[in-house]
């Protein structure tokens, strides 16, 4: 009507965390709106809110909340729960359907998939775009490794059925940047104390790819997931590495550039520029912003006085095709992997072309130490740097069930240790007393000997394998009965009028309980 417009839902916030932002957050189809209090998560209806409440989830010490797309199916919920007077923390999937109520007093629901782990006080939930799975950035405000004064991270894996759920092995030291690939397929982790490692993991949170180390602390994917950016801003040079990910998982740097004092970075709805900006207040000198292509050449530049925010306008779905590398790129790239800044390096500006520092105690050696690369640092590991498409892992010791400290059944080794032993006797036999039948006659001997004992060998292990199983079940035995006998002499310690029948009949089976362990511990 051309009016103001009138609120249709407004409530006051007396205190907001930076765990709880976004205050509100909505189902992909907006039918719902989602909002966290004390220990429950309320749904409202976006087209009813003065109906107030419709649903509620109650989970008791929640703090953070994240909704999952759809993806197809029904929408879960994840909520985050911090440590608790000795509880460890907690991430728990729920069904958006099943376990919200709309009574207030509802029980507790059981959740679909839950992981718990000490050493945090806050989490950062991130749902991939199917919705069947989950990371979870979990955060604490002290080290107790002692490594770090900004404290220390973890990330956690959970499948939203409860399949698999696991903690993400990564480099010791800080979690720097973790993205979903925007079809939910792969993910980039970006960890490690600097130079920081980036790894590439499969929806599965199966590690494919490593990027090796660098001084980068960003990852951003292309809307297509075709195209990705690794980063280093902030306290970082500026650096940008271009990647293509190829169907097979492993990804092909197309291009480096340096973009200095870069404060945001966005990819284009077309999947295919990336513009990097310069803005105050972050910045007040140098603001401007860079266009660079998906292999790092630069397209565009343009420097303003004060630039607070640059963004691409919102495109509407399909209006762009996903579209591989061309192949004059392809070949650009080819040369850029061969360079030290490679791609639009040259373009971009800033990336240098002096002469590396050699320190003074190599500047006068020769083969090795004079071609050095000025490279020197203790903690550099060369190995460490260099990418490459992840192997999968064969253990070398093969995994057994036994119990730690256990020892392993030694069939193989104490038939062949038994084998040597006799036929290096016959040998020596044979050796001494060669030329004649008596040799032959011995050398009969020794050889039956040695299949005596590789029998006795064989028939010393099958016993051990029959005793070992029982030996451990009558210790347990042992056990349960010793443990009740502590029971009884605690009744003893009551009064007797303060007995129950149940403990009064207890008493009186001591003698027989005597018996019995006495009886186990002669058999073991």
């Amino acid at each position: 009507d051309g009016g103001a417009p009138a609120p249709v839902f407004e409530q006051p916030q007396k205190a907001a965390s930076q765990d709880l932002w976004p205050l509100y957050q909505f189902d992909e189809e907006e039918a719902l709106m989602y909002r966290a209090v004390s220990n429950e998560v309320h749904a409202l209806k976006t087209s009813a809110y003065a109906e107030g409440i419709s649903s509620r989830l109650r989970v008791k010490g929640l703090t953070t909340f994240a909704i999952s797309p759809t993806g197809g199916r029904s929408p879960k919920i994840a909520v985050y729960c911090p440590e608790s007077k000795g509880a460890p923390g907690s991430v728990q999937i729920f069904d958006c359907g099943s376990d919200f109520s709309s009574e207030k007093s509802s029980p507790n629901p059981q959740p679909t998939a839950r992981r718990s782990f000490f050493r945090s006080s806050s989490a950062k939930l991130m749902w991939n775009a199917p919705g069947d799975a989950l990371l979870a950035c979990a955060f604490s405000d002290v080290d107790k490794t002692n490594q770090s004064y900004y404290g220390e991270q973890s990330l956690h894996y959970l499948s939203a059925d409860g399949q698999r759920e696991q903690l993400v092995e990564l480099k010791d030291g800080p979690i720097h940047d973790v993205k979903w690939a925007p079809n939910g397929k792969h993910f980039v982790a970006i960890h490690g104390f600097m130079p920081a490692k980036a790894t590439l993991f499969d929806h599965r949170c199966k590690p494919i790819y490593d990027f090796g180390s660098g001084p980068r602390n960003t990852v951003q994917w292309s809307p297509f997931s075709r195209f990705l950016i690794l980063g280093g801003f902030g306290n970082l040079p500026g650096d940008i590495e271009f990647f293509d990910k190829k169907a097979d998982g492993k990804c092909k740097l197309m291009g480096k550039v340096r973009a200095a004092c870069t404060v945001n970075c966005t990819w284009a709805p077309d999947g295919r520029h990336l513009i990097t900006s310069t803005t105050s207040p972050r910045l007040r000198v140098d603001n401007g912003f860079k266009v660079f292509h998906y292999n790092g050449d630069m397209v565009y530049e343009e420097k303003v006085d004060v630039l607070l925010e640059v963004a691409f306008g919102p495109s509407a779905p399909g209006a762009y095709e996903d579209r591989p590398a061309s192949p004059d790129k392809i070949r650009k790239a080819g040369a850029a992997a061969g360079g030290a800044h490679g791609g639009g390096s040259g373009s971009a500006g800033g990336s240098g072309g002096g002469k590396a520092y050699v320190p003074p105690h190599l500047k006068n050696a020769k083969g090795k130490a004079g071609s050095s690369s000025g490279r020197f640092s203790l903690a550099y590991d060369k190995k460490e740097e260099a990418p490459g498409k992840i192997k999968a892992f064969v253990p070398s010791v093969k995994k057994n069930n036994l119990p730690p400290g256990a020892e392993l059944a030694t069939s193989k080794s104490a038939s062949k240790n038994a084998k040597r032993r006799a036929k290096k006797k016959a040998q020596q036999q044979q050796q001494e007393e060669a030329g004649g039948s008596e040799g032959a006659m011995a050398a009969a001997a020794a050889a039956k000997e040695a299949e005596e004992a590789l029998a006795r060998a064989a028939l010393e292990e099958e016993e051990k394998k029959k005793a070992q199983p029982v030996a451990a079940e009558g210790a347990k035995k042992v056990r349960n009965l010793e443990k009740k006998l502590r029971q009884i002499q605690q009744l003893k310690e009551k009064p007797a009028e303060a007995l129950t029948p149940e403990q009064k009949a207890k008493l009186a089976t001591e003698a027989d309980i005597k018996k019995e362990i006495e009886a186990l511990k002669a058999q073991l």
